[in-house]
């Protein structure tokens, strides 16, 4: 099957996460041509750092407009080109007016995956005529049906990385990180505020516990070393975060609550590892249960995190959560009922 998807791709969003762990299957068994925004057109949004080299099947193929409804251009291979299927993820990142010019020129069925959060309110939006629209759970379900018609719309639930479960002591020493104290993990760029609750809980935990909070970032931003907290700088890749996660004994994911429609990228990326997950009880989390470890307020956060430390149980109750909602929606078994679709168009 010959595949195009008009996507972000290598950027740290969960549009880009989405989008490769699906795209990396395909690309095993299929033709796949991968169309990303340039460079240049991104060069200021913060959700798009990219991660590694493009690879040989990625045409930087379109400018991202800085808001919903601009124009822009597009590569005239989507439509010269004759793919099956067209994959487009994100539509409101498009430059909708280019593709309300382009759409009656490709051949291929069109699929949108639909990561918007609330129904845009541009009308241009409703105009590119999808064949399937493709969302991740029943909240997006009943947004879309607003606008769209029902037998139209689809659940797929977002990708999950394979379950991989290493050794702690080997990466914590390829790592350099202590062997002897509870890490306490955090990754991302997210802004101080969401740490908070976290940079309180090491210090309540190192009264009864030797403890250290280590965060990760692609920027320093507004967080500050101390006796506890360790800082490092680095863009990480799906391996390089799962060395952190096997070396660490808790992942914490800083997340503030929204009124909009979401999933947690890194919460699914992640699931998979090994690592317990502890998030705050918002909208990101909504349709998750055990699979991860959901707080409300830091007396509740305290409460469970000391849990996880003490009760072997817990722990290993959360992790089998985990790994089989990870196995039941691998990125793997994902691209393959994506690609049933297409063959059923």
């Amino acid at each position: 099957m010959k595949i195009a998807m008009l996507t972000r791709w290598n950027a740290t969003c969960g549009v880009s996460v989405h989008a490769e762990l699906v795209g990396r299957q395909w690309i095993k068994n299929h033709d796949l041509t991968v169309f990303g925004p340039t460079l240049e057109s991104v060069s200021g949004d913060y959700h798009h750092r990219t991660t590694m080299e493009d690879e040989e099947f990625v045409i930087r193929g379109y400018e991202q407009p800085k808001n919903i409804g601009e124009d822009g251009w597009v590569d005239d291979r989507l439509w010269k080109e004759d793919y099956d299927v067209l994959l487009v993820e994100s539509v409101e990142l498009m430059p909708i007016p280019k593709l309300l010019e382009i759409f009656p020129k490709i051949r291929a069925k069109k699929v949108a995956i639909v990561h918007e959060g609330k129904l845009p309110e541009y009308e241009g939006f409703y105009k590119l005529n999808f064949d399937y629209i493709v969302c991740f759970d029943d909240r997006y379900e009943k947004m879309l049906r607003k606008r769209y018609p029902e037998e139209k719309i689809h659940i797929i639930p977002f990708p999950c990385n394979p379950v991989v479960r290493g050794d702690k002591i080997k990466a914590r020493a390829k790592l350099g990180m202590p062997e002897d104290k509870i890490i306490l993990f955090s990754f991302g760029r997210q802004p101080r505020i969401e740490y908070n609750d976290y940079l309180w809980l090491v210090e309540e935990l190192s009264k009864r516990h030797s403890v250290e909070y280590l965060a990760v970032r692609s920027n320093g931003g507004h967080l500050e070393e101390t006796d506890l907290l360790e800082i490092r700088l680095e863009r990480l890749t799906t391996e390089r975060s799962y060395d952190y996660l096997h070396a660490s004994d808790i992942h914490m994911v800083p997340k503030g609550d929204t009124e909009s429609i979401v999933v947690s990228s890194t919460v699914f990326q992640c699931r998979g590892s090994g690592c317990p997950i502890v998030i705050p009880d918002v909208k990101y989390v909504e349709r998750l249960n055990k699979e991860v470890v959901k707080y409300k307020g830091r007396d509740d956060l305290k409460e469970k995190v000391s849990k996880l430390i003490e009760d072997e149980n817990f722990g290993k109750e959360t992790l089998e959560a985990a790994e089989s909602y990870a196995n039941r929606n691998s990125a793997e078994k994902i691209a393959q009922r994506l690609i049933k679709v297409f063959e059923d168009l």
